[in-house]
């Protein structure tokens, strides 16, 4: 922060040097100790607030920057204007700019209650989820690079398993061709050893009868040789048609071996180039992070505006409303003006004209309805006290198409953003998704009667009391509006766009309006307007309108909601 701030403003203004003990931010300065003594008694300062010094430093720089005077005429901002979102001192409010601005205010309306407001309490709920958000996100991250590893080794394991189940195949099939070679050589090699060793017999015959003509030529008579020469032709003979017979055949051919290969395998280093081909994929992401309602989002920027006040509202009757039902449980307002009431036992559903006729009545749907919301100008939703299921009903149809089951029977139901809010019979509040069925606890872990939600923040009564809750959807219970001496017994709950909430009173025979923050109420109507005992309520932002039942009598009442 700046050195500025540690100095007191009005010694430096006197050409003093003291060091601020305080800060008061309606003064936008720093104030010593002995200055903070007179401040504090001054009439025109006596009612600032003032926070220790040290206290003030740990204020975001880009807070503590936030210059409270206006620059162009250096006076105190003390309005607002809504169409322009922006602070103005009083003459801002007079120039030109502003001066066909109808929606001005001032300044001390609009900040009341700031730091409990829906949309500041929509940032801190914000960023709790990021910030878990976040986690989720890097713990997922870090899994995903040790799965990584851990697939890596796998596949390197594979692959190696597969390399050596290859190679015991190749040597396999090559001591399978060896022995196929040794045998065809032995084989080959002993027919040509038997030819070798004939060939010698007839080798040694030629040897013996060489010497025999030698002998007969030396020792033999004319008469001997002359009748010896025949039996030598015929062993010449003999051996010669022999020799004949081997150049004619096959036994004085050459024998070779060769092989013939498999071609797979004289190819396979050019045909297999690569031992397979690895993958990359990226699989959509499971991660289930906490994700808040379209449109949410837009509270994210403030949309500051004066704070409704609940003296204010006036109901105007619209209509009144003479029905068949005896037992009332629940209501609903359709965007189309139609309006639709549950009884309880029998049960059944009417369905009524803008102007309280009814058009419908619908039955057979499920036993012991508690209560009933809209989710289109065609569908209601419909649950039961004995049942654990969402009955969806088409109004067209008089006729039930869809079944949502839940984990018991429900004791109140709302809708906004594709979602259910149901209380259930025991425990949390239970967000179910149109789409898909999915559940998710919500809320403060307290049994609860009946239901309505703005934004990210909830409001029910808690059960077998008569206090009103609001808390926001991580279980934050923000505030409890308990006085029995205005509600008693509350039944149906409902809430405007300002965040006020309507309960109809059982006991106290009352519609009582609280206001966003929980600190201010008024009776809207009384057992003298409503003659009766009300118990079901629904307000439709669209029509601006409340639309109030009954619990005996049958009779129900159309309101417009009036703002000054």
């Amino acid at each position: 922060m700046a050195t500025a701030f540690d100095n007191c403003g009005i010694c430096t203004s006197r050409h003093f040097s003291k060091l601020s003990v305080v800060w008061c931010s309606d003064c936008d300065e720093g104030l010593c100790q002995d200055c903070t003594e007179h401040h504090s008694l001054s009439k025109s300062s006596r009612y600032h607030k003032t926070v220790p010094i040290g206290e003030y430093h740990k204020l975001p720089s880009f807070i503590a920057n936030i210059k409270l005077q206006c620059d162009e005429h250096d006076e105190k901002y003390q309005l607002f204007c809504k169409d322009h979102n922006k602070v103005l001192c009083r003459k801002c409010a007079i120039s030109a700019k502003h001066k066909e601005c109808k929606a001005i205010f001032p300044v001390e309306e609009v900040i009341l209650n700031a730091k409990t407001s829906v949309a500041f309490t929509e940032i801190e709920s914000s960023l709790q989820e990021m910030k878990e958000n976040l986690r989720l996100i890097l713990e997922d991250r870090q899994k995903n690079v040790s799965s990584l590893l851990d697939s890596k080794k796998k596949l390197e394991s594979e692959v190696s398993a597969i390399r050596h189940q290859i190679n015991q195949h190749i040597d396999q099939i090559q001591d399978q061709f060896i022995a196929e070679l040794n045998k065809a050589v032995e084989h080959s090699t002993q027919h040509i050893q038997s030819f070798i060793a004939s060939l010698k017999n007839n080798q040694k015959e030629i040897d013996e009868c060489i010497d025999d003509v030698k002998n007969i030529k030396n020792h033999a008579t004319d008469m001997q040789t002359f009748l010896g020469i025949n039996q030598l032709v015929n062993k010449l003979n003999k051996t010669e048609n022999e020799m004949q017979s081997w150049t004619d055949g096959n036994s004085l051919g050459l024998t070779v071996v060769c092989y013939h290969i498999n071609t797979l395998l004289q190819t396979i280093s050019n045909d297999i180039t690569t031992f397979g081909k690895s993958v990359v994929d990226v699989k959509h992401c499971e991660l289930a992070l906490q994700r808040r309602k379209e449109g949410q989002a837009q509270l994210m920027k403030v949309n500051v505006g004066p704070k409704c006040i609940v003296k204010n509202i006036r109901l105007e009757l619209k209509t009144k409303i003479k029905t068949t039902l005896l037992n009332v449980s629940g209501c609903c307002i359709l965007p189309c003006g139609k309006l639709v009431i549950s009884n309880y036992d029998p049960s059944y559903l009417i369905v009524l004209a803008p102007d309280g006729k009814i058009e419908k009545t619908i039955t057979n749907i499920m036993s012991k309805i508690y209560d009933v919301t809209c989710v289109d100008d065609e569908t209601v939703a419909v649950i039961s006290s004995k049942e654990p299921n969402i009955k969806l009903v088409g109004l067209t149809s008089g006729k039930s198409f869809r079944t949502i089951n839940t984990t018991s029977p429900s004791l109140g139901i709302t809708y906004a953003k594709c979602s259910f809010i149901v209380c259930p019979k025991k425990g949390h509040l239970q967000e179910i998704m149109l789409k898909d069925n999915m559940t998710n606890n919500i809320g403060s872990p307290i049994d609860s009667e009946y239901v309505a939600s703005l934004d990210n923040t909830i409001y029910h009564r808690k059960k077998s009391t008569d206090e009103i809750v609001w808390d926001n959807r991580n279980g934050d219970i923000l505030w409890t509006f308990s006085n029995d001496t205005v509600l008693k017994g509350p039944r149906c709950i409902t809430v405007d766009e300002n965040g006020s909430i309507f309960v109809a009173g059982g006991k106290s025979n009352n519609i009582v309006v609280i206001d966003s923050e929980g600190r201010d109420h008024k009776i809207l109507l009384s057992e003298k307007d409503l003659c009766g005992s009300p118990w079901a309520i629904d307000y439709n932002s669209k029509l601006n309108c409340l639309l109030v039942a009954n619990e005996k009598d049958g009779q129900a009442f159309l309101y417009s909601v009036n703002y000054a």
